[in-house]
Formats: structure tokens, sequence, C-alpha cells
């Protein structure tokens, strides 16, 4: 798949998700294989204003490349101008967030909310273009509800602007993260439009990753599987080139990838912000790890790291223990 200079075959996408793709997460799935990496979605308002959590958004670092910054926003001008301040942020394309389904954001029109309105959405596609010269790529989902799926619409429409990849979650607004994602609709999106196509939604193994390259996507992006799996990357490589699968990582590695983790968290975020919300990736990291009740109840009281560090460690002692008994 070739998205301006970049071109890598059959890339594995971490999917941009609010206060979870931030710049230490974001180094945590590149080190387990992510090709693309996509910052979490910014809006364009809070990005001319140059508000300090959007412009903490934006921040990319040269290890992350390639990377996209994705924004989201419907006012023409306003979407013009974050794309130039995404592009002088050191972005390698820009991606359009047409796709969140949460009421505050598609409601008024953003988002999955220009669904609902395509002369709207080809608007704001065109001055994002007008704002950039960087490649442009599109995330949405099949339509508002299943009443209007409007995806092969989109998917023309997009084409003959000149955009370079969709990524389709292959759910509707209103399903918002409920039911299954239609795959589907994968093959139909490509007969009706040869836009490069990027699988998303319930993408959660290997089998998952190998099944929508079957279907005949260019790429596939990973978001909730990659919070509960940040291995899922290297495993879903080695699955596509041997068929094998690898076993998940020990627990003395998972603890060790988990201190990284919530360190550079709490470097990047500040102790105040950076504990409480590193506390969705314990589940992750201690997935199917047995007797963790008492400990996940400990580290969600926690605020600052040393005692959380001291914590695992303490586990993982107790827990050979009991392996060597």
């Amino acid at each position: 798949m070739r998205i301006g200079n970049i071109n890598i075959d059959r890339p594995l996408c971490l999917a941009p998700m609010e206060d979870v793709t931030d710049r230490p997460f974001r180094a945590i799935c590149k080190e387990q294989g992510a090709d693309l990496l996509y910052t979490e979605f910014t809006s364009c308002e809070a990005l001319i204003r140059n508000v300090k959590n959007a412009r903490r958004k934006i921040l990319v670092d040269d290890n992350e490349r390639p990377i996209a910054i994705q924004l989201y926003g419907s006012a023409e001008a306003s979407m013009e101008r974050a794309a130039a301040l995404a592009e002088k942020a050191g972005a390698d394309f820009i991606d359009i967030n047409c796709g969140c389904w949460v009421k505050k954001v598609a409601n008024r029109g953003d988002g999955a909310g220009l669904l609902r309105d395509l002369k709207r959405f080809e608007a704001v596609v065109r001055s994002v273009m007008r704002g950039t010269k960087l490649p442009v790529t599109i995330k949405t989902r099949l339509g508002w509800d299943e009443d209007s799926i409007v995806i092969l619409d989109v998917a023309r429409m997009l084409e003959d602007l000149g955009v370079q990849a969709l990524t389709v979650h292959c759910r509707t607004r209103r399903q918002g993260y409920t039911g299954a994602a239609d795959w589907s609709w994968l093959p139909r999106i490509r007969e009706a439009s040869g836009i490069q196509l990027i699988a998303n939604g319930d993408i959660k193994t290997p089998e998952d990753v190998k099944t929508c390259f079957d279907l005949g996507c260019d790429g596939v992006m990973i978001g909730r599987g990659a919070i509960h799996s940040p291995w899922i990357f290297r495993h879903a490589r080695h699955y596509l080139d041997t068929g094998e699968r690898l076993p998940d990582p020990g627990l003395k590695r998972r603890i060790e990838m988990c201190i990284r983790h919530l360190t550079d968290s709490v470097a990047f975020r500040g102790a105040a912000r950076g504990v409480p919300s590193f506390r969705k990736h314990y589940a992750g990291y201690l997935k199917g790890v047995r007797n963790i009740a008492n400990l996940r109840k400990d580290l969600m009281q926690f605020t600052e790291v040393e005692p959380i560090v001291e914590r695992l460690w303490r586990f993982y002692e107790e827990y050979e223990s009991e392996d060597a008994a």
C-alpha cells in the first residue's frame, strides 16, 4: 500500500483512539510491530485556537514515522487551517476523522455526523486538501444507521477527490461499539472503488487480520485489540508470514512492558494525569494471568509510580514461587 512516499506491503496500523494512542502507547505498539501510527483525534477548532491539549496531541517524534495526525471538524476554514498546522507539526500524512460516533461530536455534524451530509463531507475533505501538500486519508463508518449506509458512495467520492486511502470501521454510527462489525462490506467497497482500503472494527486476533487481507484489503487497522494485547502487531505479522501462532509474552516481559509504558506515560502527562489515565492498560498487560483480582484492585488505588512498580514485582515473585512449589 502506498500513501505518498510511504510504501508498505500489507501494513498493520494502530487506530487513532482518544485518550489511548498518545505518544507512550504509540511507542509500545511501534516496538511491537505496528507499521503505521495515528495520533489521537484532534479538534480543528481547538488546534487553531492553540489549546494546550490539542497541541500536545499532535506532537510527533521521528522514531514514530510513518505517522498521521488525525483531525476532526466540519467547518471548512478551520479544517484548512488545522491541516496546515498538522503539516507544520511534522505529520507524514493527514487523516480526517469522519467516523466518531459519540453524541457530542457526531450530533453537531463532526465525525460520523458527516455521513448524513455527503456534500458537507466532500467540502471538508476539499478544505483539508487545500490546507496541506501532504497526502490525505479518511477514517469513517458504513453510514449513520442501517437504513442509511452510504459507504459505497463515499468510497467513490473520495477516490474522485484524490484521497489516498480509506479506513472503514465496519459498523454504523448508531451501533457505536455494539453488535458485530460487518466485514462483508469490505469486498463490496473494493469492487465499487479503486481507493486503497484499510479494514477496521473487531480485529482482535492474527486470524482476523488475515481474514481482512483475504477479503481484499490493502491494510488492517487495529484499535481495541491493541489495548487488550499490544503485541498483536508482532503476532499478526508472524502469522501472515508463517501461518503459525506465537505464544503470548511471559509475565516478566509483560510487567517490564507495563512499567516502561507507565513510566513514559507519567513523563509525558505528569503523575496527576498519567497514573489515572494508565489504569485502562492493566487489563491488557495482565490478561489471562491467574489470581490477579487483588493485584488489579491495588493498582487501581495507587496514585504514584513507585508503589505500582513495587506491587507488580511483588506479584511476579509470588507468581513464580507458586509455580516452583
